[in-house]
């Protein structure tokens, strides 16, 4: 289950004893676009959940900020980190507030959606949980100031599901100027997230663990349009998925939902938005 669908469920589970509204995937514009997992609107404070589905021991540095994980395996992963996500969010959330003339306290969470993570070094700027912790934490925030009316909190939420837009961020790599030759290319393991599982005679094994999975491919093939672009060729493919054989990838990608325009070797295959809308787990 996705950390965000987690979340959801907490809210459809529990309730608490003052105005307010939950509002997910928000996706807003305020001095450029910014997106929300879920935010709780009060007439005391607004909330920010930021919803991370990783597994593995996680440490949140500095000097740069980031986020390191390390599986059980040994592979070490580097992440932007969340704290930076989050204080991002509450500076462009404050600035889209600030046109519309209201002050509100903002506060913002990190939600780990999966007990399989462990934190070695937790953030210091911003609270970390497990979404059953959720509960608690707003019960304890305080309610002594009321900073809306139960009408402004109304308009509000009114307001923030009209400027909700339908930001569409792919492909990442152009979107956010990262350069694609920093990928790391190859199939990750769906069991113990190994990247550069083997391909064999149509299956995927993964050299790590062992583990085998037919679909390992399907993940891969998504991340690529995600992040790189909005065609995919037979080269693509065969890079990206570090494969030897043309005959592989095009039957890799002709035994998913992809549009395939042109002919022989100039096909190219393109991937429907509503299928990278998706996102990934």
């Amino acid at each position: 289950m996705k950390g965000e669908e987690v979340v959801e469920g907490i809210f459809n589970k529990y309730t608490f004893p003052f105005n307010y509204y939950v509002l997910f995937n928000l996706n807003l514009s305020s001095d450029g676009y910014f997106q929300i997992d879920a935010l709780v609107i009060s007439q005391h404070y607004l909330l920010i959940l930021e919803s991370k589905n990783i597994i593995g021991e996680l440490s949140f540095e500095r000097n740069p900020f980031c986020l390191k994980r390390k599986l059980g395996n040994g592979q070490l992963d580097i992440f932007e980190s969340p704290e930076v996500q989050l204080d991002r969010n509450i500076k462009m959330l404050q600035r889209w507030l600030s046109k519309r003339s209201l002050n509100i306290p903002i506060i913002g969470a990190v939600v780990l959606s999966t007990m399989k993570s462990e934190i070695v070094k937790p953030p210091i700027s911003h609270t970390i949980m497990y979404p059953s912790n959720i509960p608690n934490f707003i019960w304890e925030q305080p309610r002594d100031n009321a900073f809306m009316t139960a009408e402004q909190l109304e308009e509000l939420r009114i307001s923030l599901l009209l400027d909700h837009n339908d930001y569409y961020p792919y492909p990442m790599c152009r979107t956010w100027g990262i350069d694609v030759n920093d990928l790391i290319k190859g199939v990750r393991c769906t069991e113990c997230n190994w990247m550069g599982m083997k391909r064999i005679i149509r299956n995927w094994q993964c050299p790590n663990c062992l583990h085998q999975n037919k679909e390992a491919h399907v993940s891969a093939i998504k991340e690529w349009f995600m992040l790189v672009g909005d065609e995919m060729t037979n080269n693509d493919c065969r890079n990206f998925l570090q494969l030897e054989m043309s005959q592989t990838a095009n039957r890799l990608m002709h035994g998913m939902e992809l549009k395939s325009v042109g002919f022989g070797k100039s096909t190219k295959y393109k991937m429907e938005r509503g299928m990278l809308d998706k996102i990934l787990e």
